[in-house]
């Protein structure tokens, strides 16, 4: 071998000139020198054994300061470097079955010197990231077992894609462990030569993605498949159409929801969206994302994100496929399928779908069979389960279709173990801002269309400040239907009928993506200037007393139980003040005594959806304080049962993670971090918990973060107050929510609180379904809900926390009329489940 490197030496001299002229790559991840090599003993392993690849390695070495390939001896193999497939080095270049030379002489050092060790560095070089296609005639005619087309197919693939390289560093392997204590030579290189062939086909499976099937192609195979073919006969059956009329029907949904995959197309995009960030945004800051590559290995990924503006779906793909991985293909609403802009977005990758599936049995059907042919194939998926975009900011309750489908179909063809990466988005400013104001003002909300496309392009003259990406903690399925139902191995599937169990293990995987969602937050400093600010009667504060107050809950968040990490603003308090104030946020009035800062109504209402996005990381702060509301000192066992009577409800609402136990050790944790900051003091051995005396500037922060949670307590007490004027079995559920939402609203504009979410009708049902979950409500056959003295009991600890001026206030609005008759609707379920 030592000749063979020798002839090669001038033809890797020109292929880094070559390469330093012409190519332009990309580095996966963006700081490998973080891998935490080591100084010796490192040999790299490329997936090809090819002069090009090992050139691209190379440069990307000597770019970031690595430890350069072939050029150190490592276990007495002259060259720290061999790739898993190896070519004939002739004209006709043919793959060689035999393992790496290199390899076999690294296993047997390790065999003959059992205190040694060597460090793999596996390497993947993609020239362009481009699927294949499973009927394209080039595949074939450049395929690599072709002999020369092997070689020809190289110079094509260095013309046409070197400007679009990706070098993906893999995790650094132990070969001791790659081999796995195997003794003999043979066994333990085969060993380490299939696990790195393994590694090697998951990340190329992670990058590129499975094979596509033309778009055309793939709807002509879902009308073969047995669930679309007897939706098909029951339509024919049903209506009594033409076969081949109902066919044709059932043809052009598919074609109305498949993608078009094009990787033209997507190089486009990345060109059109790297300047569309670079003038809309000062930068997109990325955090945990390393949980996408360590989960991407060997999980297809189903992308769960929170869905708060139309920037959502084009900034994850845009994250994803910066990040060296392939791009999702994203369920999009079929209002979004507008001239023009339908035919891009599906060449993007996204496929369409309609808002309700009711009473089209085909249609369900052919989307069912889409999905799960995408699914089974290992193609990556996107899609929101809130449904639509949260105008309050808040998570919207989740629907259940797509998720039970995609379970369903997983259950059906378990190829691939599939993950669910919730994914969470922080805006400073949004682009629909306005929209958004209006819609929660009472406007009706507008329906997509070119003109307002057109109308939209103004934005572009605007700054919407940073945008915030952190992805939450990944479910994996099989885990979760483990611990669901043991035996859903042993059970056998079909798309035309789903299991009794699916629906409750659906509920449950929507409540876990929310609290992981919410638990991935990342608060900037508009969040938490509207948190504050809306806190106070006439949303202003002098701006030293803001400062402190920032302060104060930055000291917080680091001690939080939700392990906030790096994910807490860069800015001190005094800079994220000035930081809202550039962005349109607040105002200034300035004043010898000290500057006030504060908010108008539009601007109060619209920063309603900014605290809403963070409030819950002070959740547990917030209901401690309101403790102290109206008492100094309170015994441990009486927050402890203050903060259990309504933590199920702002659990459900704010979706917190903590189960019963868990919430013990999160408040003993919050309890410490406030006495840490001043706010309380511990006595009797921690029996005893007192804040400072009244007017002191301890009490009056813990008084503003208390004024946090307290609008959320106050809607609770106004639906208890409503159910006991009533008495038992006189209101339906319907009912209830009609006079809490206006009594709500009456509410808020005699006290001036300028927040639309305070009489906002989900966020009142979840309350009302949270009652009935503990219990407190019952339903009887006519829809009327009872109640016994369990709800007076919460109506008692709840008049300890808020206090009888608050309570008063509350009374003088509440004005009670005898509700009328009304029919009870069916609940609503998502027509896709």
């Amino acid at each position: 071998m030592r000749w063979l490197d020798i002839i090669a030496a001038p033809w890797r001299g020109l292929l880094r000139r070559l390469i330093n002229l012409w190519v332009r790559f990309s580095v996966a991840p963006p700081e490998p020198g973080q891998l935490g090599l080591p100084a010796a003993g490192v040999c790299y392993v490329l997936e090809n054994e090819l002069l090009l690849d090992e050139a691209m390695l190379d440069a990307a070495c000597r770019l970031h300061g690595l430890p350069r390939p072939g050029t150190e001896a490592v276990l007495g193999v002259p060259r720290n470097l061999f790739g898993v497939r190896r070519y004939r080095d002739r004209l006709v270049r043919r793959p060689l079955p035999e393992v790496s030379p290199r390899l076999r002489r690294l296993v047997a050092g390790l065999l003959a010197e059992p205190d040694t060790d060597v460090t793999l560095v596996p390497v993947a070089v993609f020239w362009g990231r481009a699927p294949a296609r499973e009927d394209s005639w080039l595949k074939l005619l450049f395929a690599e077992q072709w002999g020369l087309a092997g070689r020809l197919r190289r110079a094509l693939v260095f013309l046409l894609h070197g400007r679009n390289v990706l070098v993906e560093f893999g995790q650094p392997m132990s070969l001791r462990e790659l081999i796995g204590g195997q003794s003999r030579e043979e066994l333990a290189v085969r060993r380490a030569s299939r696990l790195l062939r393994t590694h090697f086909r998951n990340v190329r499976a992670a990058v590129i993605g499975p094979d596509l099937s033309h778009r055309r192609s793939m709807v002509a195979q879902l009308l073969t498949t047995g669930p679309v073919r007897q939706a098909i006969d029951d339509e024919v059956a049903a209506t009594g159409q033409r076969h081949a009329r109902v066919r044709e029907r059932a043809r052009r949904y598919g074609l109305e929801i498949a993608a078009d995959y094009s990787y033209p197309a997507i190089l486009l995009f990345e060109k059109l969206l790297t300047w569309l960030w670079t003038r809309l945004y000062e930068g997109i800051d990325l955090h945990q994302i390393e949980r996408l590559r360590d989960t991407a290995r060997d999980h297809t990924l189903v992308y769960v994100p929170c869905h708060r503006s139309h920037m959502d779906y084009m900034i994850l793909s845009y994250v994803v496929y910066k990040q060296g991985l392939a791009i999702p293909f994203i369920a999009a609403g079929i209002n979004l399928n507008l001239p023009m802009i339908g035919p891009m977005l599906r060449r993007a990758g996204a496929f369409f779908i309609r808002r309700s599936f009711a009473g089209n049995a085909l249609y369900t059907a052919v989307f069912r069979g889409y999905l799960s042919a995408m699914l089974s194939r290992g193609h990556p998926i996107e899609y929101f389960i809130e449904g639509t975009r949260s105008r309050t900011g808040r998570p919207l309750p989740h629907r259940a279709g797509m998720l039970s489908m995609t379970v369903h179909s997983y259950l059906c063809q378990p190829s691939r173990p599939l993950a669910f990466v919730p994914v969470y988005f922080g805006y400073e400013k949004l682009v629909e801002g306005q929209s958004y104001l209006s819609e929660l003002s009472g406007q009706g909300k507008k329906k997509e269309s070119i003109l307002g496309l057109v109308r939209s392009l103004r934005t572009l003259r605007e700054q919407f400040g940073r945008v915030q990406v952190s992805v939450g903690e990944p479910i994996e399925l099989t885990a979760l239907l483990d611990r669901h139902r043991a035996d859903w191995r042993e059970g056998v599937y079909s798309l035309d009928s789903r299991p009794a169990w699916l629906a409750a293990l659906v509920d449950e995987l929507g409540q876990e993506i929310l609290v992981r969602i919410n638990a991935a937050a990342v608060p900037n400093p508009v969040n938490l200037v509207a948190l504050l600010l809306l806190a106070m009667p006439k949303q202003s504060m002098v701006e030293r007393e803001l400062v402190a107050q920032l302060e104060l809950c930055l000291t917080l968040l680091r001690r939080a139980p939700w392990s906030m990490g790096d994910r807490l603003p860069s800015l001190d308090a005094g800079a994220m003040v000035r930081r809202a104030e550039s962005l349109g946020l607040v105002l200034r009035h300035g004043h010898p005594l000290g500057d006030v800062i504060h908010m108008d109504e539009g601007r109060a209402v619209l920063a309603t959806y900014f605290r809403n996005n963070v409030q819950h990381l002070l959740a547990l702060h917030g209901l401690v304080a309101c403790c102290y509301m109206n008492h100094r000192s309170l015994g441990l066992r009486r927050i402890r049962r203050l903060i259990r009577l309504v933590f199920p409800y702002v659990a459900g609402e704010l979706r917190l993670p903590w189960d019963r136990r868990e919430l013990r050790r999160a408040l003993n944790d919050t309890l410490a971090a406030m006495a840490d900051a001043g706010l309380l003091r511990p006595g009797r051995g921690g029996r005893i918990w007192s804040r400072a005396r009244a007017g002191s500037a301890s009490t009056a922060q813990l008084l503003v973060l208390g004024q946090t949670m307290m609008p959320t307590l106050q809607r609770y007490y106004l639906v208890i107050a409503l159910l006991l004027q009533a008495g038992p079995g006189r209101l339906r559920r319907s009912e209830l929510l009609d006079l809490a939402q206006q009594v709500a609203e009456r509410l808020s504009l005699v006290f001036e609180l300028h927040s639309p979410d305070f009489f906002d009708r989900a966020v009142l049902s979840v309350f009302v379904d949270g009652l009935r979950a503990q219990g407190i409500l019952r339903v009887d056959s006519e829809n009327r809900l009872h109640f016994d003295d369990d709800l007076r009991a919460v109506d008692e600890d709840a008049r300890q926390i808020l206090g009888a001026q608050i309570r008063q206030s509350l009374q003088q609005v509440i004005s009670l009329q005898p509700p009328q008759a009304t029919v009870e609707p069916e609940d609503e379920h998502d027509a896709a489940a």
